[in-house]
């Protein structure tokens, strides 16, 4: 092996990459990701700079990390494939156990005295380590008996299955950081949006809430259609948790919600000069009432509250103190300005009027509703998927199927000595041995020099 070679597959090295790769990740959670250069600039003014020289801001993509995450493949891959070379090498030696020196200083030579003649214990011991479930064979070398028996595969080679989940885990993340598509777009019905880098176009056609019979709502469900070259190419039903599948993408709901800004509202308006009358406005819009009289809502919230600056926000996007604010004019002079509110029409704080016995109460509301689908995909999910089925294997070959091997030579003169091989539980295969050797009715058990 080259000093190159043995570099790149030390222990060693993997330790270090492994420490530089969880110091980068680290950084990567207390660094936001994905931010605007002057967000880095305000956040952290003294490293802004090498911020952005490093990559940091988007640091799964950047060269410094996916430089490390390379090497750590290669090592990965140059330590697994020097291993499982070395086990191909011991499941055809015949001569020994292993060529590795670390491993013979390892191992224990037990000797057994024969009691019968040489065929007969060379069948014995054939029976009984069937009987146990050992792989064997046998071969005659100098007058000599030689039985190789193994059992446990799985547990040899886990540790590079192992290996093999984790490099295939690894390719999977690398294919993800650098391939990943995703994006997001909120849909009123009717509209078709055209989806960022890619030929097609979405339309929603429907968005449905449906609900149990209590009352609660059992899902959201978005009919949608996929529009290429002004026709559409295909039609599906979008709902949450079942995504819809269009070449190579998925798009998900993820979020619903309505369009306040494209508000309209119903209001009951009277004066001293005119009877009680109905008018629905949308939000910024202005019309006449009679020859003098104009209206105009110039806003709405859903949820009506004042900061702590004394300017009035919506507290969140649900209505839950809706609120609309409306204007009107007689003769180009304001006479009613102010907030009416849909559960307090009587509360007037909010309200200005230069002219007496002018109401306006908000009877009812009504907003658009649009879907937010993401459309996402993801090329190495499924290497990761598989990575992990690799690796559980691995685990379970590693853990629940110990590999042991013994090598039995016998002499012409029937002399038995046998040469275990544990890399695991050494002691449980000496137990079995015992047991072996209990089996066969043979002398009492001496441990070889």
């Amino acid at each position: 092996m080259s000093g190159w070679v043995r570099l790149l597959s030390s222990l060693r090295l993997a330790i270090i990459l492994l420490f530089l790769i969880i110091l980068l990740s680290i950084i990567g959670t207390i660094i936001p990701q994905g931010e605007a250069l002057s967000f880095y600039q305000e956040h952290f003014p003294a490293t802004s700079r090498l911020i952005a020289f490093l990559g940091l801001d988007h640091l799964y993509r950047s060269p410094v990390f996916l430089s490390l995450v390379f090497l750590f493949l290669l090592n990965l891959l140059l330590c697994s494939f020097h291993q499982f070379l070395g086990k191909i090498s011991r499941l055809r030696s015949w001569t020994k156990l292993s060529g590795d020196s670390s491993e013979e200083e390892n191992e224990i030579k037990i000797k057994l005295k024969p009691s019968e003649d040489h065929q007969t214990r060379a069948e014995a011991i054939i029976i009984a380590l069937k009987k146990k479930k050992y792989h064997l064979k046998t071969r005659t070398e100098n007058e000599r008996k030689i039985i190789l028996a193994r059992k446990g595969y799985p547990g040899l080679f886990g540790p590079e299955i192992v290996h093999l989940g984790l490099i295939i885990i690894i390719i999977g993340g690398l294919l993800s950081a650098l391939f990943t598509y995703r994006t997001s777009l909120a849909l009123l019905e009717g509209e078709s949006i055209t989806v960022p880098e890619k030929n097609f176009s979405l339309q929603l056609n429907k968005f449905l809430t449906e609900y149990y019979p209590d009352g609660s709502v059992k899902s959201w469900k978005s009919l949608i259609s996929v529009i290429e070259d002004h026709q559409p190419s295909a039609k599906a039903a979008v709902e949450v948790n079942r995504p819809f599948k269009y070449k190579g993408l998925n798009i998900y709901q993820i979020s619903y919600g309505q369009d306040w800004d494209r508000t309209a509202v119903e209001l009951e308006i009277k004066t001293e000069d005119m009877p009680m009358r109905k008018i629905i406005l949308a939000a910024g819009q202005t019309t006449k009432i009679n020859s003098d009289l104009r209206i105009r809502v110039s806003n709405f919230v859903p949820d009506f509250q004042v900061d702590s600056s004394g300017q009035i926000i919506s507290r969140s996007a649900e209505a839950n103190n809706p609120a609309a604010l409306v204007e009107i004019q007689s003769d180009n002079q304001t006479i009613f300005s102010g907030w009416v509110f849909y559960f307090y029409p009587d509360f007037t704080r909010f309200q200005r009027k230069t002219r007496p016995g002018v109401t306006v109460f908000l009877k009812s509301f009504t907003a658009p509703v649009f879907s937010v689908l993401e459309i996402s995909s993801d090329p190495g999910s499924n290497l990761v998927w598989a990575g992990s089925i690799f690796m559980m294997l691995g685990l379970i070959g590693s853990f629940y199927f110990k590999y042991r091997e013994l090598r039995i030579i016998i002499d012409s003169s029937g002399r038995v000595s046998l040469r275990p091989y544990a890399r695991q539980n050494r002691l449980g295969l000496i137990n079995e041995i015992k047991k072996l050797e209990e089996d066969l009715n043979l002398s009492k058990f001496q441990p070889g020099s």
